[in-house]
């Protein structure tokens, strides 16, 4: 399923000449009668303009219109930046018939250069605002990323069929900080802002918040969350739980496909950590592991270096391990048991980290908490493509 896939969403991508390439650089996503929208932003104190844009209309009032450059950034351009952010939001309101309060704006590319602002205004005027072209929205986002990244989940309430639908970008510069790239996503299921907002956030604080290439934060991520308010439903608690559980899911099918088309990436890793003390020592340990250059390296050289992730797991003094409970498994082969290393066969287990999924599963002790993260290996292939970049 695409985003256009939804009944009341239109989407779309062009080409406008900000990409040398002649690849597509212009989208729109379009919900005309968008009843709720909620917007997760990135934390980094570095950001574009395009941010403190959106930060303000989410706020305000439910979002109609994404528009979304790529190949650049508009981050780090001064007075020119806001102002060519404001240009995007007349000429897009022009277009597509809605309030400027009604519009975000997103950008991804390179940081420091001006947008070539004239090129993206007459892009807008390719749209008529009524395509169903998901597919070329979703290329239209892309910068480095080798693959589109799309997701949906569809769940039976009350006899109806609830749909969600998203788009992602991302393949460097990704770490947990939120959002860690750029991401869309569509309901066919009637939401208020402030609904869509605590269900959002729920999703992203367990997936894109979850996930880590090379612990680099961008300037310009968000992931929007945008209701058509197609199916109105009155919802019970366990149709709330189920409504966070889809969401969730579809964050974290995005953000796995993030990770898999990582950088120069030839390894996706995703850390399991069990018996925790808290939430927060879970997520902590995970991110650790999952951030770790060294375990980076000793995945992508297949080497099952387990002193590394010893190493990374332990380095919060804040969180709770109970040493003599600490349990390391690599693809399901335990290498490190109730605090004492196995006799492994390191051949076989170098062998068993050659699949192109390494699943690093971690016990710290006998709590209650769990959490996952995902990220990817480190590999000269990203050092290539970010020295090629400018």
């Amino acid at each position: 399923m695409q985003i256009t896939d939804i009944n009341g969403v239109y989407a779309s991508g062009t080409h406008c000449g900000i990409k040398d390439s002649g690849s597509l650089d212009l989208a729109y996503i379009y919900v005309p009668n968008c009843v709720g929208s909620s917007v997760v932003l990135s934390q980094n104190l570095i950001r574009s303009a395009t941010l403190d844009h959106n930060e303000e209309v989410f706020n305000t009032g439910p979002v109609k219109l994404m528009i979304i450059n790529s190949g650049n950034a508009n981050s780090v351009t001064g007075e020119v930046g806001m102002v060519h952010v404001q240009d995007t939001v007349a000429k897009a309101s022009e277009c597509f018939g809605c309030l400027p309060t009604e519009v975000g704006v997103a950008s991804t590319g390179i940081i420091g250069v001006p947008l070539p602002i004239h090129l993206l205004l007459n892009g807008l005027e390719q749209f008529s605002g009524t395509e169903k072209n998901g597919v070329a929205c979703a290329k239209a986002i892309l910068t480095t990323d080798l693959v589109s990244k799309t997701a949906s989940r569809t769940i039976q309430i009350q006899g109806h069929d609830v749909h969600f639908s998203g788009i992602t970008k991302g393949s460097g510069m990704i770490a947990p900080n939120m959002a860690t790239t750029l991401g869309f996503i569509v309901t066919n299921l009637a939401l208020d802002s402030i609904t869509c907002k605590a269900l959002l956030q729920y999703s992203i604080d367990n997936s894109y918040n979850m996930l880590s290439v090379d612990t680099d934060q961008s300037t310009n991520d968000m992931v929007s969350l945008q209701s058509s308010g197609e199916l109105v439903l009155s919802l019970n608690e366990n149709d709330m739980k189920a409504v966070q559980h889809a969401l969730t899911e579809l964050c974290i099918d995005l953000v796995k496909q993030i990770a898999k088309d990582g950088e120069g990436a030839q390894h996706v890793i995703e850390v399991h950590v069990d018996g925790a003390q808290t939430k927060a020592d879970a997520r902590s340990v995970a991110k650790l592991v999952v951030d770790s250059p060294l375990v980076k390296t000793a995945v992508a050289g297949e080497d099952p270096n387990w002193g590394r992730i010893l190493m990374a797991l332990g380095k919060d003094p804040s969180v709770t391990i109970v040493q003599g409970l600490l349990s390391i498994r690599i693809n399901d082969h335990p290498i490190f048991t109730n605090g004492h290393p196995e006799s492994i066969d390191r051949p076989g287990l170098k062998a068993v980290m050659a699949d192109f999924n390494i699943v690093i599963s971690i016990v710290i002790g006998n709590g209650p908490y769990q959490a996952t993260a995902w990220g990817c290996d480190l590999t000269h292939g990203y050092i290539d493509i970010n020295t090629e970049y400018n």
